[in-house]
């Protein structure tokens, strides 16, 4: 192997015993997809990479992450890994160092460059040969799930590459490099259909196939000098018999987690979020809070499944039920809402008033005003024009709002008494008498407008005067 590989769990996983269920067909590997995770010169690396799909927060991962003379497992085969879309349930996923492409002379590389897009090809190669995917059809991600962006490698030339190195071990006789025993003995799940093989060479032993799902007790396990890895059975191990099933066909068996066993469909209903301070939502194959994942009170979530973990009943929305995401809230901070409470106007907005459009002139250095708390939001400069449009009352005192903050919507106004018809002509000096300002007469309600405009239509309509 001329690789360093390497495991890494992600919980952002079907397990394959659940595919049926959630994407209603079988686990199975038909094709492999190729992803890579930016473009060559993005400076992203194997380990974030790696880390960045090993959070649970971010819902996706692969089955391997690939680089130059690297491999970092982070998916078993048998389980259906988030990152192909509805080709989820068939395909085996590698993210791939997107540097690769400087093999092909992609983005003008140097000639080290060159030579590592060369490095990482036969990483690849190598890889896809060793897990016996060799002969399958191998694509970008974007042709299995369209309309995503993926990489152009061309995988005919990977393909090509790695079953010629699957003929060249076929060649050469193999031997054990080393074996681990397992103590107690583990449970392995078939994960295609198969037969017990002599090892090293291959050939079939008795004539019993193995049916995918199949459970087997595995004592021993085995590394050939080609790479190969082999699983021997409790009485092939204790019997020193050179028999065995190839690491490609078996997996060890990860028993369903207990919110997958209590999973119950429920009929489809909208509840609110109770606690005041809001709930996490709770990865349910770990038991931890999902980071920067709280919801905020009142907020409505459609519910499609409930399930049950050490004893606490936790509910899932219709978007994680439909992805097999391991994602709840607790029953108890879901339920319908009391009758909200009545939004009472704000001051301001009580007392606006429309008033004829006119440009006044701030007196001085004068503070725009946030009407619902005070606070100054910024200094006008004397004579800075003003386009007023709307007249308030807040705090006892008369506010003038731009027609600007009035077409907003926004609460920004300035004191009557800070303003003026006029520009100040000697802005040194303070402008003495107090300003003229527009009249109680000049105001005119949005209520009188709106009557005034219908008073005329009828009038222009019909010739009917309905008085002043």
């Amino acid at each position: 192997m001329g690789y360093r590989l390497d495991w890494v769990a992600s919980p952002n996983f079907t397990p394959g015993a659940q595919t049926q269920a959630f994407y209603g067909r079988p686990r199975s590997i038909i094709g492999g997809a190729g992803h890579w995770w930016n473009w060559p010169r993005s400076g992203a690396n194997h380990d974030g990479i790696v880390a960045y799909m090993a959070n649970a927060a971010r819902q996706a991962a692969p089955h391997a992450v690939l680089s130059a003379e690297r491999v970092t497992e982070m998916v078993r085969d048998w389980d259906t890994a988030w990152c192909t879309a509805a080709a989820n349930p068939y395909t085996f996923a590698i993210e791939i160092d997107p540097r690769i492409m400087f093999k092909w002379g992609y983005d003008n590389p140097s000639a080290a460059e060159r030579a590592l897009g060369e490095r990482i090809f036969q990483t690849l190669c190598e890889y896809i040969a060793d897990k016996g995917y060799a002969n399958l059809p191998w694509k970008p991600h974007n042709v299995w799930a369209p309309g995503t962006q993926c990489n152009p490698i061309p995988y005919d030339e990977v393909m090509a590459r790695a079953r010629q190195i699957v003929a060249e071990r076929a060649a050469p006789k193999v031997k054990e490099q080393s074996r681990d025993v397992y103590s107690p003995t583990k449970k392995f799940i078939v994960v295609r259909d198969c037969i017990l093989e002599n090892i090293p060479g291959g050939g079939k032993v008795g004539d019993k196939t193995y049916r995918a799902g199949e459970l087997i007790d595995i004592k021993q396990r085995l590394v050939m000098t080609d790479g190969s890895v082999w699983y021997r059975t409790p009485y092939s191990s204790d019997n020193e018999l050179a028999t065995g099933f190839r690491d490609q066909n078996i997996d060890e068996y990860v028993p369903t987690p207990e919110w997958q066993k209590n999973l119950v469909d429920t009929a489809d209903v909208k509840l609110y979020v109770l606690p005041a301070e809001g709930t996490p939502v709770i990865n349910l194959s770990t038991g931890q809070p999902i980071p920067e994942s709280v919801i905020a009170k009142g907020t409505a979530v459609d519910i499609a499944k409930t399930t049950t973990v050490g004893g606490k009943r936790y509910l899932i929305s219709s978007y994680a039920a439909s992805r097999a995401m391991p994602n709840g809230i607790l029953a108890d901070h879901l339920g319908a809402l009391a009758e909200p409470p009545k939004q009472e106007k704000p001051e301001w907005l009580q007392h606006l008033d429309d008033i004829e459009d006119v440009t006044m002139y701030t007196r001085a250095e004068v503070p725009l005003v946030n009407l619902l708390d005070g606070s100054t939001i910024k200094m006008l400069p004397i004579n800075t024009p003003v386009e007023i449009a709307t007249a308030t009352e807040w705090g006892g005192n008369d506010y003038m709002l731009s027609k600007y903050a009035t077409d907003k919507g926004l609460p920004h106004g300035i004191l009557v008494a800070h303003l003026d018809k006029d520009p100040i002509k000697q802005p040194d000096t303070p402008a003495e008498p107090a300003p003229e300002q527009p009249s109680l007469e000049q105001r005119v309600s949005a209520l009188e407008r709106i009557v005034a405009a219908i008073k005329k239509w009828v009038k222009d309509k019909f010739n009917i005067d309905l008085g002043v």
